[in-house]
């Protein structure tokens, strides 16, 4: 296949070059002028419509092209009516954003006029028809879904580049990579006439990119990143609808990787943050729900700036980051089913990866606390929601256990043999917890001996339940073994991670909330240490952080305890506090060999270290005092018991 001329890179490249220095002198005349704010890096006024010089480039450029290489020109392929409503709804995008440019524009009425510029596009023929399905590489047709699907694509795409137009060059270097990347897929399937324009854009854009890039001396505006976004959504689609379709818009969803991921952590964040922290509680759902569209400093590219690093380093990492993305879909456009997975989940593991580098605290829904008001309501009390959230996990497990049992065909039947075996089961494993009385344990309040009579529950479940469908005439009877060994285990797992789920959630919550304190070091590996590890994590009021344990037992030297080490013995004292910030150390209990204690305190010596002892005692209660106060002086007493020992 014959490599498209040299000259329809570069010629869009010079013309941008010439022409967005007029572009710059028009927009100051025009008082189109980007003025620095608390959610906007740049401190003085900047020219934008940026928008204008990559679109006149971008037009002149297919026009000399098209008379230079017609044979490889896009126009010459399409239907004329489609080519003047794509010309149309590219240039309605423009005016739009010039529009906003000189005198914003409330984001409905945006809204509206991309929704009007994509409708248009579906009618010139450009949409998608059909997607990969997520389990297999094949094809499912969306019928009368394809208008909303295509709508929501071009769309989301549209607003994607206007989202990530935060730092200087960061949007237009990001659309030249994809643009390449649609290039290259497109020229590789033979579709010269995507190629082709793909790569005129590419050109417009890098030569704009030169007064763009840091420190700029001009921006895009929602001129230039609304139509970026909207033509590369056009392109998108059709490098996807060419060709071979093994992993239709999966491509053009991995080229467009960074802001697509920005979008949707943006919004994911937004949303959250309105739901759980307690901001606007008086706000209506669907305020709520607008609030994903508002406007922050949280984006990606703001992240990176917040932790130190400079402009233009942050862009160049950007770069990088998307320059990945566009190489993975050229690879799952290249390879195999098995292949084409298997880099997909190395994606999916990479970017979980990077977000967690971010730190986004609203998207630490499991360990900022947001969901542990949710165990205060009264209906986590209620025994007819735990019913109801048990009977959903039998038949959740059930079905579950026979996919994973080879019963896979069968189970999609839905026929009725499996419907009476499902709801046979199901009774008789509910009636088997309701017999147990595992309703009335709480969330909040649990203990060893409720998580043991869980175990035995469900497993009495399985065997019960199993007993009876081979005793029932009207059932399946395939239900064999390795259902039922997978039922229970399923089944205990769902109903005992409910159980305990408050307090993994309060035990997470707590330990990301010891950013401070007093570093603490805690003598005695055993029952009383562990104690002192939950007294310190429940209670608020104790500002206290533990970095790990010591104890005598040499088996226990370099393993842990509720997830902190276990350094050895005092011995080992000297070396950490060379090596640790150590402010106090806690003894479990006051039966310390004295030899031992001595040692401490001498290693300790001159450090500033306190040195206290934990205890717990129980005490008579006068008939002649007041019921209560013995339990008030028994609580100060459990904090203050002994006073310090300082060296």
């Amino acid at each position: 296949m014959r490599f498209p001329h040299y000259d329809i890179f570069f010629i869009p490249v010079l013309i941008s070059l010439l022409i967005t220095p007029l572009v710059i002198k028009f927009a100051r005349r025009v008082g189109a002028l980007d003025q620095p704010n608390e959610r906007k890096v740049h401190r003085y006024p900047i020219p934008r419509l940026g928008g204008i010089a990559i679109y006149i480039s971008f037009c002149l450029s297919l026009i000399v092209s098209l008379n230079l290489h017609p044979t490889l020109h896009a126009f010459r392929q399409m239907d004329p009516h489609g080519v003047v409503m794509l010309l149309i709804s590219v240039t309605l995008v423009l005016a739009l954003g010039i529009w906003d440019d000189l005198r914003p524009l409330s984001p409905g009425r945006k809204l509206i006029g991309q929704c009007l510029a994509a409708t248009i596009v579906y009618l010139a023929g450009f949409r998608i028809s059909v997607v990969t399905q997520p389990l297999s590489s094949d094809l499912f047709n969306l019928g009368i879904l394809d208008f909303p699907v295509t709508l929501l694509w071009i769309v989301g795409v549209t607003n994607a580049f206007n989202l990530i137009d935060g730092l200087d060059g960061l949007a237009s270097g990001v659309a030249c990579i994809v643009s390449l990347t649609i290039f290259t897929i497109s020229f590789l399937k033979g579709d010269l006439a995507t190629a082709t324009m793909a790569l005129v854009l590419s050109g417009s854009v890098l030569g704009f990119l030169r007064y763009n890039f840091n420190k700029a001396r001009i921006f895009l505006g929602d001129s230039g990143s609304l139509f970026l976004g909207f033509t590369l959504a056009i392109l998108s689609i059709q490098s996807s609808t060419k060709g071979s379709a093994a992993f239709s818009l999966i491509v053009p969803l991995l080229a467009l990787g960074l802001p697509v991921m920005d979008t949707l952590l943006s919004m994911t964040r937004r949303f959250l943050r309105s739901i759980f922290s307690g901001e606007g509680k008086s706000e209506t759902a669907m305020k709520k729900m607008l609030s994903m569209f508002l406007p922050d400093r949280g984006h990606i590219h703001h992240q990176l700036v917040a932790r130190g690093m400079s402009h233009r380093t942050v862009v160049l990492l950007l770069y990088l980051v998307s320059c990945t993305f566009g190489l993975c879909a050229l690879a799952i456009s290249m390879s195999n089913d098995f292949t084409a997975s298997s880099i997909m989940i190395a994606i999916g593991i990479a970017t979980f990866i990077g977000v967690r580098q971010l730190q986004y605290r609203e998207m630490a829904v499991l360990r900022n606390g947001s969901l542990l008001p949710l165990y205060e309501r009264p209906l986590m009390y209620s025994t007819s929601f735990q019913g109801i959230l048990d009977l959903a996990f039998i038949v959740c497990s059930f079905c579950i256990a026979f996919m994973l049992a080879g019963e896979t065909e069968m189970f999609f039947r839905v026929d009725m043999p499996f419907a009476r075996t499902l709801a046979l089961v199901s009774v008789i494993q509910m009636a088997v917890i309701s017999l147990s009385g595992l309703h009335r344990v709480t969330f909040r309040q649990i203990a060893m001996g409720d998580l043991l009579k869980v175990a035995k529950t469900c497993a009495a479940a399985a065997i019960i339940s199993w007993v009876g469908v081979a005793l029932s005439p009207q059932s399946w009877h395939s239900y064999n073994t390795n259902v039922i060994i997978l039922d229970f285990y399923l089944l205990l797992t769902l109903v005992l991670g409910s159980r305990i789920s408050f307090h993994i959630l309060n035990y997470l919550s707590r330990v990301e909330k010891q950013n401070g304190g007093r570093h603490v070091l805690i003598y005695g590996a055993h029952t009383k240490g562990l104690a002192i590890i939950q007294t310190i994590l429940n209670d608020d009021h104790v500002h206290l952080k533990p970095v790990g344990f010591l104890d005598e037992d040499p088996k226990l030297e370099g393993k842990g305890l509720n997830g902190y080490p276990i350094f050895g013995g005092h011995w080992k004292l000297p070396r950490l506090l060379r090596k640790m910030n150590i402010d106090e150390i806690i003894l479990a209990d006051d039966s310390v060999h004295p030899e031992i204690l001595q040692r401490m305190v001498d290693a300790t010596r001159g450090r500033g270290i306190i040195i206290r002892t934990f205890k717990v005692s129980l005490e008579d209660i006068r008939e002649e005092e007041d019921a209560t106060a013995p339990f008030q002086e028994e609580f100060a007493f459990i904090k203050t018991r002994t006073p310090p020992l300082r060296p």
